[in-house]
């Protein structure tokens, strides 16, 4: 569920960023002007963020030449500058206005105009930095009207202004933890590699409680040791924000189920792969690293070792409209050392297939089986993922789920053939007075032949014009042969007269069969008749 959410939120994010960013097509041939920042300042150009709590201001001026502008919309970024000249340290801080919109981060100071613009925008400042000062620049301004108009400044063209400040700060010292290093919970911890990289994401929650966290890096070790390397960074998107991990706290102190995707090249060597290393980076430039891991094993195959074909099921179909059922999924595996250990069936069948032991058993012939249930009712289990392993630990996988070669085995109910028959019929009494409605009329039939079982039935008087009367509509533990009785008492308002019973009879598959309706399948050995006086 959480995959399918972040794509939902990536297509409301691209629709978001189509309307606030800098129109083209019909406003390109509009007459579009020249737009420019005039003024930048801090205020106060040093503070001192030791306390906690402590906030600056940032005021500067733009001016927008464009013919009928409304207004210009912004977006800044502002950064902990690195040691060196043009280096920067961990997440933006970035504010945002937009025209029209209400409660931003960014103000529109008053007796500003679309044509000249003052903004402000006033920051917390973060308490903690590599040392005990740190200088915060100004790396991007975005600026964008309605009619095409725009500006994307950097920090160099940016620097003509006083677009830094500097902060008084605590040294972070402690360096970011980690715990619940896991595979992620929607995959299996098996990787299929064949001519194209696969890839496994891996989830971790992530702490540093002084300058926060803002990326990191997980290393695998394989067969033979090799190393493979995969990494996250929280940053700033339009659409949702922060982003990077399923949840970032305030300051990115706390960030939970941080997703780490790690990419298998084609012939990466088969067999178990851990984590052996963890690197955390923080807001402050930190990194700590956790080495001589062995966390989150997968099994990495091509099926160059093992291997398998031959699927199939037994009994396929599977005659499920008695009740629950198991079958047999059958392949001959190839390459094995040792005995096969295990097979796991996976589905992606809502109807409930479901596997109730892996435990394999190989036959006389070296075919191997294990049990799969079929529930009552379920008409398709496609196999969509197949995972073999052997006494000494070789793994084989197959299906779409691992990206793997398909089985080809769907497992399927058996078809629903005979549609309700009935061999006789029987009506007591025959004769009812139009005045009694307590009486119960029985309707007996023999159901002589349905392949899913009688469940429903429903009971209807025709007049002798042929109009129909529904009366009774009621269910029944599935009948698959012998009598079924229906019950009812005569309607109000049946004037006196002669009718005929007409029936539908449903079965588990939704399918029916009708008796007794004019032009219809008879009933067997005639008409029956009730005769109301």
């Amino acid at each position: 569920m959480r995959r399918k959410l972040r794509r939902i939120a990536a297509a409301i994010g691209v629709g978001i960023a189509l309307v606030l960013a800098p129109v083209t097509g019909t406003a390109a041939a509009q007459e579009k002007g020249t737009a420019a920042v005039t003024a930048m300042d801090f205020t106060p150009s040093a503070v001192d963020a030791t306390p906690g709590g402590e906030t600056v201001t940032l005021r500067w001026t733009m001016t927008d030449t464009t013919p009928g502008t409304d207004g210009m919309s912004v977006r800044v970024s502002l950064r902990r500058q690195g040691a060196t000249a043009g280096t920067y340290l961990g997440v933006p801080l970035v504010g945002t206005y937009e025209v029209g919109s209400f409660g931003q981060d960014i103000k529109l100071v008053p007796g500003s105009t679309p044509q000249k613009a003052t903004y402000e925008w006033t920051p917390a400042v973060p308490q903690y930095a590599a040392g005990t000062s740190v200088t915060w620049a100004v790396t991007r301004l975005e600026a964008w009207d309605h009619r095409g108009t725009s500006l994307d400044w950097d920090a160099a063209r940016l620097g003509a202004f006083h677009s830094t400040f500097e902060a008084k700060t605590l040294a972070d010292e402690q360096g970011p933890t980690y715990e619940n290093l896991a595979v992620d919970n929607e995959q299996s911890p098996y990787v299929y590699v064949g001519k194209d990289a696969s890839s496994m994401t891996y989830e971790l929650d992530v702490h540093d409680a002084q300058a926060g966290i803002s990326g990191g890096a997980l290393t695998l070790t394989g067969p033979g040791g090799r190393h493979l390397t995969g990494s996250f960074a929280i940053e700033w998107t339009w659409d949702e924000g922060y982003q990077g991990c399923g949840y970032i706290g305030s300051g990115q102190t706390d960030a939970t189920s941080c997703r780490v995707s790690v990419a298998f090249p084609a012939h990466t060597a088969s067999g178990k792969w851990t984590v052996s290393k963890v690197e955390l980076t923080d807001n402050a430039g930190n990194t700590r690293a956790y080495g001589k891991l062995s966390a989150a094993p997968v099994h990495v195959t091509s099926d160059d070792v093992l291997s398998a074909d031959g699927f199939t099921a037994t009994p396929n179909p599977v005659d499920t409209w008695h009740g629950d059922r198991t079958t047999k999924v059958v392949f001959r595996p190839h390459g094995n050392r040792g005995a096969i250990a295990s097979a796991v069936v996976h589905t992606d069948s809502p109807n409930g297939c479901r596997q109730s032991s892996t435990k394999a058993t190989t036959a006389a012939d070296g075919t191997v089986s294990v049990d799969y249930g079929v529930p009552r009712w379920v008409f398709t289990c496609p196999i969509t993922g197949l995972i073999i392993t052997d006494r000494a630990g070789n793994v084989a996988l197959y299906g779409s789920e691992f990206g793997a070669p398909e089985t080809g085995l769907t497992i399927t109910s058996a078809p629903d053939k005979v549609l309700p028959e009935i061999d006789q019929a029987t009506l007591s009494p025959t004769v009812v007075p139009a005045t009694d409605h307590s009486t119960n009329i029985r309707l007996t039939v023999n159901v002589s032949g349905t392949t899913s079982g009688v469940d429903g039935y429903d009971v209807s008087l025709v007049d002798s014009s042929g109009t129909v009367h529904p009366v009774v509509t009621g269910g029944t533990s599935p009948t698959f042969s012998g009598p079924l009785t229906a019950t009812f008492p005569l309607p109000d308002n049946m004037p006196p007269g002669r009718y005929t019973i007409a029936l539908v009879l449903s079965d588990q598959a939704n399918k029916s069969s009708s008796f007794g309706f004019p032009n219809g399948t008879p009933m067997p050995g005639g008409p029956l008749t009730l005769t109301v006086t």
